[in-house]
C-alpha cells in the first residue's frame, strides 16, 4: 500500500479527526465500503464531482455515472474485494456538468483491526490534460505521417513527369531529358523507356539531351546504358541535342561514342529518323 493509502487507513484506524487531513490532500480520495457506497471522501473528491459530501456519502456510482461507467467502476471495486490485492483502474468519467475526464484510480483493500476486509481506499489522479496532449500529440504525428505521404506522392509524379516518354510518330519515341541524370533517375529512365518501346513496338527512340546542363562520363555512360538497353528490344537510338560544347566534352572525356548516331537537334534526328523509316517502308 502506498503512504497515501497508508496515512488515509491510519486516520481511519484509529478513529482520528481524519476529514482535515483528508482535505489536505490534492488527490481526490475516497473511501467504499462492500456494498460500493461511499462512506467518506475529501474536498478534492467533491471538487471532482461537482457535489457536496452530503450528496455523494451513502450513495454509490449509478447514482452519478450513466450505466456502463458505473459498471466499470464497480468491476474495479469487485477486483479488491476478491483479490484482497492494490489495483489501478484507467477510467474515462462523465461528471455532472457533462464533461469527460480521464482518470487513474488506485484502489486498496480496506481492513478492521481483525483483519476483515471492511472495503477499500481509492485515490483518483485526474491526467484529462495529459491524456488531451497526448491525442494533441498523436494527431500531430497522423499529420505528419499523412504530409509525408503526400510528399511521397508528389515525388513519385515529379517522377514520372521527369521521365516523360513520347511518341512522336508511328514506332518513333522521343525521350526529352531535362536536368542532371544521376544513378537513380537514370534507373528510372531505362525503366520508362523499355516499358515505353515494349508497349508500342518502336524502332526509333530519339534521346534529346538539350536540357541537360552538364554531360561527364557519369552522364555518357548512363546514356551508352539506354540505348544499348534499347538495342536489346531492337529499337535503334539516336541521340539529339548534342552541342559543340558537349561534344568537346566528351572528347576531352575520351568518351568513345564512334558507334552512336548523334545529330545535333531534335527537328533533324526527327527528320532522319522518319526518311529512315519511309526507307525501310519502301524497301519492304
Amino acid at each position: 500500500m502506498s503512504s497515501t493509502a497508508n496515512g488515509i487507513e491510519r486516520h481511519l484506524a484509529t478513529g482520528e479527526t481524519y476529514q482535515t487531513a483528508l482535505d489536505g490532500l490534492h488527490e481526490a480520495v475516497f473511501v467504499k465500503d462492500l456494498a460500493h457506497r461511499w462512506v467518506a471522501c475529501n474536498d478534492a473528491f467533491c471538487n471532482l464531482f461537482g457535489a457536496t459530501r452530503e450528496k455523494i456519502i451513502g450513495y454509490s456510482d449509478p447514482d452519478f455515472f450513466p450505466p456502463a461507467e458505473a459498471q466499470e467502476f464497480w468491476r474495479g471495486d469487485d477486483i479488491i474485494f476478491e483479490t484482497r490485492q492494490p489495483f489501478v483502474q484507467d477510467e474515462q468519467m462523465t461528471l455532472s456538468s457533462g464533461q469527460t475526464v480521464h482518470i487513474s484510480t488506485r484502489k486498496y483493500p480496506r481492513f478492521d483491526p481483525a483483519g476483515n476486509l471492511i472495503g477499500l481506499v481509492g485515490i483518483i489522479i485526474d491526467y484529462t490534460e495529459i491524456h488531451k496532449r497526448r491525442e494533441q500529440a498523436d494527431q500531430l504525428l497522423l499529420a505528419l505521417e499523412e504530409r509525408q505521404h503526400t510528399i511521397e506522392q508528389q515525388r513519385q509524379l515529379i517522377e514520372q513527369v521527369s521521365v516523360p516518354v513520347i511518341q512522336v510518330w508511328e514506332h518513333i519515341l522521343l525521350l526529352p531529358l531535362i536536368g542532371t541524370v544521376d544513378d537513380n533517375r537514370a534507373v528510372r529512365v531505362i525503366e520508362s523507356s523499355l516499358e515505353a518501346i515494349a508497349r508500342t513496338g518502336a524502332e526509333v527512340l530519339l534521346i534529346d539531351i538539350t536540357g541537360v546542363p552538364m554531360v561527364d562520363t557519369a552522364v555518357a555512360a548512363h546514356l551508352v546504358q539506354m540505348i544499348r538497353a534499347a538495342q536489346l528490344l531492337g529499337c535503334r537510338s539516336i541521340l539529339v541535342g548534342v552541342s559543340s560544347e558537349i561534344a568537346r566534352t566528351l572528347v576531352q572525356l575520351g568518351v568513345d561514342f564512334s558507334n552512336i548516331e548523334t545529330l545535333a537537334s531534335l527537328q533533324v534526328g526527327l527528320a532522319h529518323a522518319l526518311r529512315q523509316r519511309d526507307l525501310a517502308v519502301g524497301r519492304a
